[in-house]
């Protein structure tokens, strides 16, 4: 069992199976996680309960995660790292990502080791900073 820390991810899917899974995976690593289903759940979550990090998939039901990185990217009290986890692949769809404000973005499905890796990488950055 990894052991505990005090970052708190917030998960946004609307797949309940790679949601379940990208909860389980960040859990594992020792993380609080709020994982929720749409975009306007999310966005509530990340002002009602801060998290320290979001991994967000891009087509999702309410505010699209497009929409959603912006947000959180514009609003200085939200401001954190966001990783965009998603089946789109084309290079449209990365730029308009990493445009709206993404930190990094990942293909689905997602490889657990790198994505370990890349929210404690963001998480040190950002306490750097």
């Amino acid at each position: 069992m990894a052991k505990e820390n005090r970052n708190h991810i917030l998960v946004l899917d609307d797949e309940p199976g790679t949601l379940s899974l990208l909860e389980g995976i960040l859990k594992s690593a020792g993380y609080r996680v709020t994982a929720v289903e749409n975009g306007t759940r999310a966005l509530a979550a990340a002002r009602s309960d801060r998290p320290d990090l979001a991994v967000l998939d891009l087509l999702v039901p309410g505010l699209d995660g497009f929409q959603l990185v912006s947000m959180l990217k514009r609003d200085r009290e939200l401001a954190m790292p966001v990783i965009v986890v998603s089946g789109r692949m084309r290079e449209a769809d990365r730029e308009a990502a990493c445009k709206a404000g993404a930190d990094l973005f990942l293909p689905k499905p997602v490889d657990r080791e790198r994505l370990v890796a890349e929210v404690a990488r963001l998480l040190a950055a950002g306490k750097q900073s």
